[in-house]
């Protein structure tokens, strides 16, 4: 049955290696039965709670986590009890008779994921069955409630983040208390499903949006429920091109019809809009070209393999903090020649003929120990002003193995995601970890505050953080944010401690 194991480790890391050395009381695992069954996935939330109540008996702060892919110390809890999800991964279709009358949505596609499946391993059940997520990441080992819970961006330009696609949430707030949270708006399910969990049901608009991207400070979050879309193909392309004035315009959100992109006229002889699209601009490096890869989306074919071994070195979901990752033990001393060098080997041209599932498309990427990344989000007619100040802080700083790539999705619909703006560029800042990669980044950010430039921090990437950044960034909606915490926890105040953690109290969020 589903139970939790401990480990009798006493430090903690992430993925990355950014957060290392972390002492712990001890590691935590979540483990699921062999037989998946809802029975099992209810004893796993009982499971939860007791260790909830261990821990305000212990006096110790308990954070769950996914992949740790997260740079940032989002998931680390010194002196507390990290509870690694991965091994519980269950998933179910949600019954049709289970779904609320009048649900807006499409109730074909809603899926009941437990917190421990990957975005790789949803997209590859879905698929199976003929649908697909909308987007996802470009490296898609992290969890689906990790990535949700730091409001990881996604990767195509009319949809919000992952969180974007998340429709009901199981929370965990105390031992005695188990919520299943539908926004009042749009309500899901019937109830039913809760019942069957152990959970009580709530429909409520901001705790729902408060618990999208909640940190891991409002509790446990057990499991969601996803709504997918009927699957699709992708056509990629990748080429680097002479930033021209169309082209200039159309990554700073102009119209992209007359810009060029790589494969932008389709079969049928007429211009089409990218799914997705990335711009690799790297003056200091390579002054006056980018590098475009667009994705568009055709139909399915019947007779298209779903062959889920093809991982390319060169392939379209690009992570700039992977390409790097080569150059210190290359050549220390030859950082921008190697990293352009790098940067062409990597990003080779993808000519559109090999179509493929989104899950194909993005599947599993290797991290790399060593990495480090940073990511804004700013409204894209500003998409310029901050490319200038990342070169111009890399003139500043010095040579630095770092490149920058800009991605596009819409404003997020949790209170705290970090996509801000309705129609957002996401600029990464990637590179090796070292201390001019970090002082790149950090002297980005203060040029951008210093700018006056509307903006937000990828919450699981490193970032510059405070109170005062945070409240300048979301405003009224951080207190609304505070507001649905405080309200989660009022029943049981001793489990406020328990899901706090030095980061987020330094922040201001705890």
């Amino acid at each position: 049955m589903a139970r939790i194991v401990e480990v009798p480790e006493t430090t903690w890391h992430n993925f990355h290696y950014t957060e290392k050395n972390v002492p712990v009381a001890a590691r935590l695992e979540l483990h699921r039965d062999t037989s998946p069954s809802l029975d099992d996935m209810r004893d796993s939330a009982e499971a939860v709670q007791q260790r909830i109540a261990a821990a305000i008996a212990q006096g110790r702060q308990l954070r769950a986590h996914g992949a740790t892919w997260a740079f940032s110390p989002v998931a680390s809890i010194p002196g507390g009890w990290p509870l690694a999800t991965g091994y519980a991964n269950q998933l179910f279709p949600v019954p049709a008779s289970h779904v609320a009358p009048g649900f807006a949505g499409d109730p074909e596609g809603l899926v009941l994921c437990q917190t421990g499946i990957s975005v790789a391993e949803l997209n590859m059940w879905l698929e199976k069955r003929g649908r697909s997520l909308a987007t996802t990441g470009a490296s898609n080992g992290q969890t689906i409630v990790g990535a949700m819970s730091c409001g990881t961006h996604g990767s195509a330009v009319d949809h919000p983040g992952i969180e974007g696609q998340v429709r009901a949430i199981q929370l965990i707030p105390a031992p005695d208390r188990n919520l299943w949270i539908e926004p009042e708006s749009r309500p899901v399910t019937d109830g039913r499903l809760a019942a069957m969990l152990g959970a009580t049901l709530v429909r409520d608009d901001r705790l729902f949006a408060a618990a999208l991207v909640g940190l891991g400070a409002l509790g446990v979050i057990h499991a969601v429920v996803v709504e997918s879309r009927p699957r699709f193909l992708m056509e990629m392309h990748r080429q680097r091109l002479p930033l021209t004035p169309a082209l200039t315009a159309a990554i700073a959100g102009g119209d992209p019809a007359g810009a060029g992109l790589p494969g932008q006229v389709g079969p049928d002889g007429q211009p089409r809009r990218p799914y997705f699209l990335q711009a690799v601009v790297a003056d200091h490096i390579d002054a006056g070209h980018v590098v475009i890869t667009a994705g568009y989306q055709r139909a399915w074919q019947d007779d298209h393999v779903l062959d889920y071994s093809i991982n390319p070195k060169r392939g379209p979901g690009f992570n700039l903090a992977v390409v790097v990752a080569n150059i210190m033990a290359a050549a220390p001393g030859l950082i921008p020649p190697i990293t352009k060098a790098v940067l062409a080997g990597e990003l080779s041209p993808i000519d559109g003929s090999r179509l493929t599932s989104w899950g194909q498309t993005f599947n599993f990427t290797t991290p790399r120990a060593g990495q480090a990344g940073a990511s804004l989000a700013v409204p894209v007619a500003r998409v310029h002003d901050v490319l200038a100040i990342c070169h111009g802080a890399v003139a500043a700083v010095g040579p630095a193995p770092v490149a920058f790539a800009v991605r596009y999705a819409t404003r997020s619909p949790a209170l705290i995601g970090f996509i801000r703006f309705d129609r957002s560029a996401i600029i990464d800042v990637d590179g090796i970890d070292m201390p001019a990669t970090r002082a790149v980044m950090a002297r980005v950010v203060a040029d951008v505050r210093a700018a006056g430039i509307p903006h937000a921090e990828h919450w699981g990437k490193l970032n510059q953080i405070t109170p005062a950044s945070l409240a300048a960034a979301y405003g009224p909606a951080l207190d609304e944010w505070r507001a649905a915490r405080a309200e989660l926890m009022a029943p049981s105040p001793a489990a406020a401690a328990v899901f706090a953690s030095p980061w987020t109290d330094a922040a201001g969020l705890t």
